[in-house]
């Protein structure tokens, strides 16, 4: 490049903003095919340095798609990402650029997205790692400003199957030990996706939205506290301050809870959940056909006092729940709207039978006429109910 076109390039470089020229994201300058070199010219005067082919194999060896968790800053760095290609159809899986801090602005030139006029943002390793139509013309006019080298360089290193790690570098990792199944200890240090990072930020903001009317309300809490103001260098593309969470999980509720946060959201009724109803219900029933064979005024009073206590224990049961269903939406600040109340046979049926014997002879019993003159004598179960 001649002085001339050299003073051009530098003048032009101060007239746009270098956040608009390296960037790890769009910036929002449409590019016209045939200005592709005039885009990586101002790109590369940003560059205080020469992006060379040492720095270029550099920049896509530390390049991937796996973070290790680092425990101490001490960490050389060499191996804080790893590339681990995992089959995804007949395309090559997105990376992330190196983690050295000096290098990130030769990555914002290969990683930069280009909005290039008709075709989709792409960056000069995303062309290179999945060809599209334009691939030609992009790594054409890079490698006529950059240097032919400097393109082939990145095409080996981003293209050639990097071995499987077995090992990683001086480096302080967590290290988890599990058992081999001859008897010795297998060293694990785990990685986690790249793209997890920037996941995390995603999933957190579903906990910490307002809460909206009508909608589910979260029982659990989130709790969000900044470790440190100063970004955290994850990657040269994803970063940022480093935040600690802490979840505090409810309680777990009882049977007779959970019935009653269901029954104020408009839930089934709770059940009753007392063990002795079901043989007071069958000793009912063995009465009734009992009575069928032989009954006197005693053994009369005795089979209506027994349906008696029946409605009268489940309209106490229905009550005690309705009152214990507004208190309990208060506590928990939600608005009741509980369903239908069910009717006492309902209430005395819905409940766990050992067989469906005994739940054919309780539902017998409690749909007799017997049982539906006492619940239309009964004044507790009008005035309940």
């Amino acid at each position: 490049m001649t002085d001339g076109a050299e003073e051009e390039t530098e003048k032009s470089t101060q007239a746009v903003k270098t956040e608009q020229l390296l960037s790890f994201k769009t910036s929002g300058r449409n590019i016209a095919p045939n200005a592709l070199s005039a885009e990586f010219s101002l790109m590369k005067g940003c560059l205080k340095s020469p992006l060379t082919p040492k720095v270029a194999l550099r920049l896509a060896d530390k390049s991937g798609n796996y973070l290790l968790k680092l425990v101490s800053p001490r960490t050389d760095g060499d191996n804080a990402i790893l590339r681990i290609e995992v089959p995804r159809g007949n395309k090559l899986g997105d990376i992330l650029p190196s983690t050295n801090a000096p290098d990130i602005p030769f990555c914002k030139v290969i990683f930069r997205p280009l909005e290039i006029d008709g075709y989709p943002p792409r960056s000069v390793v995303d062309l290179i790692r999945n060809p599209e139509d334009h691939t030609t013309i992009v790594l054409d006019a890079f490698a006529e400003v950059f240097g032919t080298d400097v393109l082939e360089t990145l095409k080996t290193s981003l293209l050639t199957v990097l071995p499987a790690p077995t090992q990683l570098g001086i480096g302080e990792f967590p290290i988890i030990f599990v058992p081999r199944p001859d008897g010795q200890d297998l060293q694990i240090t785990p990685v986690s996706p790249a793209a997890a990072f920037m996941g995390m930020k995603r999933v957190r903001k579903h906990y910490f939205q307002k809460t909206q009317p009508d909608r589910p309300m979260p029982r659990s809490k989130w709790t969000e506290q900044a470790v440190s103001a100063k970004p955290q260098n994850i990657s040269g593309a994803i970063g940022g301050p480093r935040v600690r969470f802490r979840a505090d999980m409810p309680t777990q509720l009882s049977h007779e809870e959970a019935d009653l946060f269901r029954f104020a959201q408009g839930g089934s009724f709770p059940l009753w959940r007392d063990s002795a109803v079901a043989a007071r219900i069958l000793r009912y029933g063995d009465r009734l056909t009992s009575d069928n064979e032989f009954n006197n005024k005693n053994t009369r009073a005795a089979l209506n006092q027994v349906a008696d206590d029946l409605i009268s224990d489940a309209v106490e049961f229905i009550q005690d729940t309705l009152r214990d269903t507004v208190d309990y939406a208060k506590r928990q600040g939600i608005a009741e709207k509980h369903s239908a109340l069910p009717s006492l046979p309902q209430l005395l049926l819905k409940r766990r039978w050992k067989n469906t014997d005994e739940e054919d002879k309780a539902r017998k019993a409690l749909t007799s006429p017997h049982f539906e003159l006492r619940l239309a004598k009964s004044r507790m179960a009008a005035k309940g109910l």
